[in-house]
């Protein structure tokens, strides 16, 4: 949960830094992006609050899946110049993020059995 927050921090300095050149190759892509990134620490903050693992599993799903999309945005923004070539780190970031939830999903859905 702390590498998604410090992904979300950097994911929202780069679209504050980057906003112009964001909206000018595709409007909505700044806050597209800024919601799906928030959704990966927002989803796995609720879902380890639930004590049912089948719970924090789908929070974990969602999470996964906001982690396909900001990956998607972020590629969109590099292919589009939106962003400097340097963010592809952050593509990297996401990649491990999802990594570690679905490994953290997969531990958790092996309570329920």
């Amino acid at each position: 949960m702390q590498r998604a927050f410090a992904l979300s921090v950097d994911v929202h300095r780069l679209a504050d830094r980057h906003q112009d050149a964001m909206a000018h190759s595709s409007p909505g892509m700044r806050n597209q992006l800024l919601r799906a990134v928030n959704s990966i620490a927002l989803n796995l903050a609720e879902g380890t609050g639930h004590d049912a693992p089948a719970k924090t599993a789908s929070f974990c799903s969602i999470a996964i899946a906001s982690c396909n999309e900001v990956e998607l945005q972020l590629r969109l923004a590099l292919a589009l110049q939106a962003i400097p070539a340097e963010y592809d780190t952050l593509i990297e970031e996401v990649i491990e993020i999802r990594r570690m939830t679905y490994g953290f999903r997969k531990h958790v859905l092996t309570k329920t059995i």
